[in-house]
């Protein structure tokens, strides 16, 4: 299916090659990021935590290189998928920014925190509308360091320390149903944390350039496994002519993380003794690749023309072995190979244009070309010692269908966009921001859909004297529906024994009345400047999500089990508070604040008709104003709501002082109002041996799932207790010493820093576990599916050279 004919192509194509162009990036919260406190742990998201209203960073498992799950103001029927995702930018590129479902590595561990300059945080709908179906739940958008003034710099950042795992005591271990002699073989404190940065800088009448290398290492506190993390990087500007100028960037990472069976792919230790993991393989490999080019001119003072080309790539691949000695008489084998390319195209040309003194317009108008082509390839297969083999032979000959599975995969999908933005300024004062952008899919049948928004920002100050702005928006984006639930598929028979030729059969057709999920967003906000030393905001959001893609299941008369259809709708709406101080600014002492903190509801507001015989049956005890993310489950015959897996509010605090030469620095996090259900491991039976009867026990809570294995006979999970997850964490503290000016007279050296720092000191929480935000859907499985494992803490002494 053709998405644009072919003159509509040549004709963008002959515009790239002229001049091309890229999308403004205007943000609504802006994150320094030398002026919070760094992570021992890797990855952007750990220097989001806690510093940025409204985003839900939730530090779910403590395994190296495991991105937390990022939630800016997004919802989903699915707690378990990535939909709710922001959209991730560098430097207002896209990449590729969850984790490989091949390695689970995180790609916002290739960048460290010396290489970024600033995180902006794009909520408010008339900036988003801009992004279209790529950023229905806000945007991030990073910012790279670049090369300062002069002819040459030298920065140099390292530190070296120690993971260990806190209040593992008794009951915790318990807990997790864990044998205690077991985890001392599969959990030691001591697991090394280590990083090295050096840069080179300089800037001039040329342009500006920066290179440098990173080197990041985490053993966590899993024995025999860890994450390794290279980076080579490279931000260089050039000024060609006075009007000509170019921009290249280049991030290449090699990562790689080692896994092994207990503790982590087997969370449940039975016994007292662990087996011997030497013949063990579980390698996992990452190689991810960043890089652009921007050119632009600037035709005069008011005209210029933009091109940005990227090509975002990521190559991951899995080999994985167990011995029978591990798997009880089985031996399992399998290797996975995947790649993950995203390319794009971003043009705007840009006019600004004077009315008069009090009116001003800036307008861009601009297009953007976007391709994702994801490959996979993988095969394993499993065999038992009765059929033959050893406990560590690790190549199997041969081919047997039940023994062996192999599976390849592409899929490539193209977007076109086109958008206008028009910023209007009158008196400085009153700005406008209207946005305009349509969206094409290359599977859609219906293809375009429009994404229009409107916002107005005043401030009072000039006219009425008082130091207060004020913002009204409203506008609508989009979520793409996952490529199943519209493409169709086919299934390839081939012959069957005797010659009977079966040929190509449907599975089930592709959905014509594919389209995006519609989300309309309004918003409205205050900010008050008490003075320049303290300023406070308040926002308002809500959010309305129409049009899902689920399937309705049929009876299958004509080889079709189901259709798709669209329909349903939920809300989202919040509250976010925002406080930044400077309270004490001397020449020897200084103290800031940041405090933020959001509140948040989800309902649903409308339900597909019979949704018992539809693919949103496990939403069917819910009643319209429920919450979406409620948990349910059966007391009696009836299914009822029994908490909600989503917190009521969440927010985080930061100080930072000084006092001549040494400042502390300080980052705390917390959330309330959040219930886990927690599966009993003693309460699991078959329907048919307890009559259909539960509870059993009357210790345990009378609530209890339902779920069928591979023979059809019901299973009854019992839940064992239902408690909150609130809690409050001290997730980063550090410590620094200025050597200052002593050293720049001494011995050249313009800043000498050294550090102690920590991760994750204290946790207060009721919690019965270790970690109140382990559990991704809030439930804690009985076999722990989608709870991560314990949350370490860590403490480092690193030392900071700026030549």
């Amino acid at each position: 299916m053709k998405l644009l004919p072919k003159f509509i192509w040549k004709t963008v194509f002959l515009l790239l090659v002229c001049f091309g162009w890229t999308m403004n990036v205007y943000a609504q919260d802006t994150l320094k990021v030398d002026s919070v406190v760094s992570s021992n742990r890797g990855g952007v998201d750990n220097i989001l935590l806690g510093n940025v209203a409204g985003l839900r960073v939730k530090s779910w498992s403590g395994t190296p290189s495991v991105q937390s799950t990022l939630n800016l103001r997004g919802l989903s029927l699915d707690p378990t998928d990535r939909s709710t995702m922001p959209l991730i930018l560098v430097d207002g590129v896209p990449m590729i920014a969850s984790p490989s479902d091949v390695t689970g590595i995180n790609p916002l561990n290739y960048y460290s925190a010396d290489q970024i300059e600033r995180i902006e945080v794009i909520k408010q709908i008339d900036l988003l509308s801009a992004y279209g179906v790529q950023a229905p739940n806000g945007a991030i958008n990073i910012i790279m360091k670049e090369g300062k003034q002069g002819a040459i710099h030298v920065n140099g950042n390292a530190f070296a320390g120690a993971n260990f795992l806190p209040n593992m005591d008794h009951g915790k271990d318990a807990f997790y149903d864990f044998n205690t002699m077991a985890r001392r073989d599969v959990y030691g404190n001591g697991g090394v944390v280590n990083e090295q940065n050096v840069m080179v800088d300089g800037a001039g009448d040329f342009g500006s350039y920066l290179f440098g290398l990173s080197n990041y290492q985490d053993k966590g506190y899993i024995k025999d496994s860890g994450f390794s993390r290279q980076s080579l990087f490279l931000n260089a500007k050039y000024n060609i002519t006075k009007k000509f100028s170019a921009h290249f960037y280049n991030n290449l990472s090699l990562a790689n993380r080692n896994g092994r069976y207990a503790g982590e792919f087997s969370r449940e230790l039975l016994l007292p003794v662990v087996n011997d993991e030497g013949f063990v393989m579980d390698k996992n490999r990452n190689v991810g690749l960043l890089s652009f080019m921007g050119l632009t001119y600037q035709f005069n003072p008011a005209f210029k023309a933009v091109s940005t080309a990227s090509l975002s790539y990521e190559a991951a691949s899995r080999d994985m072995y167990l011995p029978s000695t591990v798997l009880d008489g089985d031996i399992y084998a399998s290797s996975v190979s995947a790649k993950r390319q995203l390319i794009s195209l971003k043009t705007y040309v840009n006019y600004i244009h004077k009315f008069s003194d009090a009116l001003k317009m800036d307008m861009s108008i601009g297009n953007e070309i976007r391709t994702n082509d994801d490959r996979i390839t993988s095969v394993n297969g499993s065999r038992s010692l009765e059929n033959g083999g050893s406990n560590y032979v690790k190549v199997v000959t041969g081919y047997n269908a039940t023994q062996t599975n192999a599976y390849s995969d592409h899929e490539i999908e193209k977007i076109v966009s086109f958008y206008g933005t028009w910023k209007w300024n009158y008196k400085e004062d009153l700005d406008v921001n209207m946005v305009l952008r349509t969206d094409g899919s290359s599977f859609y049948q219906n293809k375009w859909a429009l994404y229009p928004a409107v916002g107005v920002h005043y401030n009072l100050k000039n006219t009425l004297n008082f130091p207060v702005k004020v913002n009204v928006a409203y506008g609508k984006t989009g979520i793409l529906s996952r490529p199943e639930v519209y493409r169709g598929q086919i299934g390839g028979y081939g012959d069957y024994y005797g010659g009977n030729e079966l040929g190509v059969g449907i599975l089930y057709p592709a959905f014509q009345d594919a389209k995006s999920v519609g989300v309309y967003q309004f918003d409205a906000g205050l900010s008050f400047a008490v003075n320049p030393a303290l300023n406070f905001s308040v926002n308002y959001f809500n959010k309305i999500y129409k049009d899902f893609t689920y399937q309705r299941y049929l009876p299958n008369i004509s080889g079709i089990d189901y259709e798709y259809e669209t329909g349903g709708s939920l809300g989202l709406a919040g509250v976010e508070f925002n406080l930044d101080g400077n309270w004490i600014h001397t020449r020897n002492f200084s103290w800031a604040t940041n405090v933020n903190l959001a509140v948040y509801k989800n309902k649903v507001r409308e339900l597909p008709n019979d949704i018992g015989n539809t693919s949103l049956a496990y939403l069917s005890a819910l009643t319209k104003g429920d919450a979406v993310t409620s948990l349910v489950a059966y007391e009696g015959t009836q299914q009822k709501v029994i908490g909600n897996s989503e917190a009521k509010g969440f927010g985080g605090v930061s100080n930072t002082l000084r006092y001549k030469n040494i400042s502390a620095s300080m980052t705390v996090s917390y959330a309330w109002g959040a219930d886990v259900a927690a599966e009993s491991f003693t309460s699991t039976y078959y329907a048919d041996q307890v009559n259909n009867v539960f509870p059993l026990k009357s210790a345990e809570t009378p609530y209890y799932t339902t779920s069928t294995d591979a023979t059809g006979r019901t299973i009854y999970q019992g839940i064992s207790n239902i408690e909150k997850g609130s809690f409050i964490r001290l997730n980063k503290a550090a410590i620094t010493y200025h050597f200052g000016t002593l050293l720049k007279k001494a011995a050249s050296i313009n800043d000498m820093q050294l550090f102690v720092r920590g991760d994750n000191l204290i946790t207060l929480s009721k919690y019965s576990g270790i970690n109140p935000e382990e559990n991704i859907t809030g439930v804690r499985r009985r076999d722990l599916i989608y709870t991560g494992t314990p949350l370490p803490s860590s403490i480092v002494l690193g030392l900071k050279l700026v030549l």
